[in-house]
């Protein structure tokens, strides 16, 4: 249906509108489209999430694990567990490591925004993207 040459959508979750202005700069830069969203509309609303997938079809969502930890990961397991989200690659994010990775195993991605972990931020996402490629088609 999309056409070659569309850029991938990525949507970005976060409590912080900054962090969301940073990442959506960043994607654009890499060659992405961005939709950014706070957490907190998702978690407490106005937004669906279903609706948000369904709308935006992202090839990737980054997801930030902040603080509180527990709150920020269970909302996300819910997330992730919703049908809407089947087949869509998650990147985690956090500016916290250690805090986050006692729930989340090592494969979160330290964002304090500097050079180099802006080049693993936009190549973790590329690669995301290519695992998930193909899900375009079975929705």
């Amino acid at each position: 249906m999309s056409t070659m040459g569309n850029r991938p959508t990525v949507l970005v979750l976060n409590g912080s509108e900054d962090l969301i202005e940073a990442l959506e700069e960043l994607l654009d830069d890499a060659g992405f489209q961005t939709k950014g969203v706070r957490v907190q509309d998702l978690v407490r609303g106005p937004l669906d999430f279903t609706t948000l997938v369904r709308e935006t079809r992202p090839a990737v969502i980054v997801y930030d694990i902040s603080v509180p930890f527990d709150l920020s990961w269970s909302a996300f397991q819910k997330l992730a567990a919703s049908p809407a989200a089947a087949g869509i690659p998650f990147v985690l994010t956090t500016t916290n490591r250690e805090g986050a990775q006692e729930y989340t195993g090592p494969d979160v991605i330290e964002l304090l925004l500097k050079p180099y972990d802006i080049q693993q931020f936009t190549r973790a996402v590329s690669l995301a993207v290519s695992r998930g490629g193909g899900a375009e088609a079975t929705r």
